[in-house]
């Protein structure tokens, strides 16, 4: 499978020796809404739902949780798609054309640096929103003092699978 760990072990080694940029082989995007309406959190959950029936016979892309509430560095209620390398251009390119307008998307780099991937290395579809730094900082930190390996904090930004 494209978006599992030994993909992107293999993707690293191929690149082990190169710029950064390119050792990167997953990305995440969180298209945000205004959970506190009940018409943004529906639009959102039909967006959601086009995103996984139009990127259905790709492996590279998966469609993840629904969080109807801001819940750690994200200041509104979210969603997220977690996708490689290999579609990013298609991917990004399609929400850029079918984003509803009421939504702000953050796309970014899975690297093991929380804060820099979604504050430095992201780019925005729609207004940009503000990050709650101190949480991706203290995420950091934590990584660090636990000695994970880079692989491990990619594997553990991953959410579950939508239903």
């Amino acid at each position: 499978m494209p978006i599992g760990l030994d993909s992107l072990k293999r993707h690293r080694a191929a690149h082990a020796g190169g710029d950064p940029s390119r050792r990167v082989w997953l990305f995440h995007s969180h298209a945000y809404f205004q959970h506190d309406v009940p018409e943004r959190t529906e639009e959102a959950r039909a967006f959601m739902a086009l995103i996984a029936r139009e990127f259905a016979k790709t492996a590279h892309v998966e469609v993840h949780d629904f969080i109807p509430r801001a819940v750690g560095p994200h200041p509104l209620g979210s969603f997220e798609v977690l996708f490689t390398r290999e579609v990013f251009a298609d991917y990004v390119t399609w929400l850029a054309f079918h984003r509803p307008a009421s939504m702000s998307i953050l796309v970014h780099p899975l690297t093991a640096l929380q804060l820099a991937d979604h504050t430095d290395h992201a780019m925005w579809l729609g207004p940009p929103l503000t990050m709650l730094r101190d949480i991706l900082v203290r995420s950091d930190a934590a990584s660090a003092a636990a000695g994970r390996s880079e692989e491990s904090i990619i594997e553990g930004t991953k959410r579950h699978r939508a239903p």
